[in-house]
């Protein structure tokens, strides 16, 4: 990974995570982990008649931080991980293509808030959010089943004219998109838990809209084997947080207090 990218990656950490805490009287903290189902989805019709695509498993986990507007509204912004994949078939659908990535992921929502109870004084919310997303491509691995199957591993490059070695192992990738953008549309539940601490779980579908590349972007030695980059990714995913509020205010006003308070000396005899 080159300098820009690792810089440009620091500092969507930072925006999307670090800084908003920093500037914020009142927010809420957490980490949140949970199973994801992701699969490829062509944007013309030709590929789409070349390739059947399967549904695929992953996970993702972030840290999250949550800030209370007006009105039961909140934003709330993610850093995180996420292993998504992409299973395709081809050539009569004879050929299987499964595919593992890896994202650094961020995102932030704008979240509306409904109130309900669970019961008596144990109030509880229900919420709907949507937001942008932006995934960091950074790699990945899959296997090819053609009768006899293969491993490989993702090699941003272009193929080698004559390699040293045999490379079979290797999907060279070029003219890709590694900063991807998409929608994240959410429905969740939170509910209260002991010590300023409330749990959340989360439904998300999120709509990815920039292709991973071009028709000709993936290429491997392979003698009949053929992919089509020219497609996104959708993904459905179920999460559930642990989180903390966070109330500055309340604690400088104590320390405050705190330092302001005199000793009682006794009178020297």
């Amino acid at each position: 990974m080159n300098t820009f990218y690792k810089r440009a990656i620091v500092t969507l950490s930072a925006f999307f995570f670090i800084l908003p805490a920093a500037f914020a009287q009142k927010f809420t903290i957490g980490t949140k982990a949970g199973p994801l189902v992701s699969f490829a989805n062509f944007g013309d019709k030709d590929d789409k008649d070349q390739f059947t695509h399967k549904p695929v498993i992953g996970f993702y986990g972030a840290g999250l931080v949550i800030f209370p507007l007006k009105n039961n509204y909140s934003l709330q912004t993610e850093f995180g991980f996420s292993q998504q994949g992409r299973k395709i078939t081809f050539n009569e659908d004879t050929w299987i293509n499964k595919a593992t990535y890896y994202f650094l992921d961020g995102s932030m929502a704008l979240r509306r808030s409904f109130e309900i109870h669970l019961g008596p004084n144990i109030p509880a919310q229900w919420f709907i959010d949507i937001g942008p997303r932006i995934n960091y491509w950074l790699g990945g691995k899959g296997n090819v089943d053609a009768g006899g199957s293969y491993n490989y591993k993702i090699i941003f490059a272009e193929m080698p004219a004559e390699p040293v070695s045999p490379d079979f192992n290797k999907m060279y990738i070029v003219d890709e998109n590694q900063w991807l953008f998409g929608i994240d549309i959410g429905v969740g539940f939170k509910a209260p838990l002991k010590n300023k601490t409330s749990i959340l779980t989360e439904l998300r579908f999120t709509s990815g809209h920039t292709y991973f590349g071009a028709p000709y972007s993936a290429s491997n030695r392979t003698l009949g084997f053929t992919d089509n980059l020219r497609s996104n990714q959708k993904t459905l995913s179920l999460t559930v947080a642990y989180l903390l509020d966070i109330d500055m205010q309340k604690r400088r006003t104590g320390k405050s207090t705190k330092d302001k308070e005199v000793p009682n000396h006794r009178p020297h005899k």
